[in-house]
């Protein structure tokens, strides 16, 4: 049975891919009665939507003071990145012993998007792409869920990934890898695809110093 939406979860949704793909600005003040005239809306669901960001740390809300949307925090960074490498490790081989050509080939076309969005300098739909073509292993893996759980909690990671388009190097190394990995699940080799699937997770390592120094008011100050 599917759960009807209320108001305040299509609110929550479409703001927090504004603060996903950095429409809002990390440090960005938002205010409600703003959002209420843009969505035509009461302020209630608006303070629901602005409660239930909190939670995932997206927005910080001070009582009497305002809201302002969460700058990246490189501690809950790494701790995503974590989540992230150790759930998608694991369903690997469970995506070996699934797949078929038609799997193998729905990945490849994610990343033929991708090098579609690289041309159009698209960065917002180059990473939706990316994370399509990781939410297919896990669809095919029987694991949708988990990757929901993924999608969740790793709201800080994913804006780090957004800012690293503009680096040197990083787009053309994301498609490679993909390309990597996915050559590696069609030949169903498991250990060469774990190794390639953890060199594309970590890689955001070695970029972060250069994005914190090119976006230096987007991080948390004492981390």
């Amino acid at each position: 049975m599917q759960v009807r939406k209320t108001a305040a979860d299509e609110i929550y949704g479409d703001i927090r891919e504004r603060i996903l793909n950095l429409e809002f600005k990390p440090g960005e003040e938002i205010r409600i009665l703003d959002l209420a005239e843009e969505y035509g809306t009461s302020r209630s669901p608006i303070r629901d939507a602005l409660m239930h960001l909190g939670s995932e740390a997206l927005v910080t809300v001070l009582p009497q003071r305002g809201c302002w949307v969460s700058r990246i925090d490189m501690r809950r960074v790494e701790e995503e990145r974590f989540l992230r490498y150790s759930l998608e490790k694991s369903v690997l081989s469970y995506f070996i012993d699934r797949a078929k050509d038609s799997d193998i080939a729905r990945l490849e076309y994610f990343v033929s998007l991708q090098k579609e969005n690289a041309e159009a300098h698209d960065e917002v739909a180059f990473f939706r792409n990316d994370d399509e073509m990781h939410h297919a292993i896990f669809d095919t893996a029987g694991m949708d869920r988990i990757w929901q759980i993924i999608s969740r909690e790793t709201g800080h990671y994913r804006r780090m990934r957004l800012l690293s388009f503009d680096e040197s190097g990083v787009v053309d190394l994301n498609i490679r890898q993909h390309e990597q990995l996915i050559e590696a699940l069609a030949e169903k080799d498991l250990p060469s695809s774990l190794k390639v699937e953890g060199e594309h997770i970590f890689k955001l390592t070695i970029e972060a110093g250069e994005i914190r120094r090119s976006n230096p008011d987007y991080f948390e100050k004492d981390n």
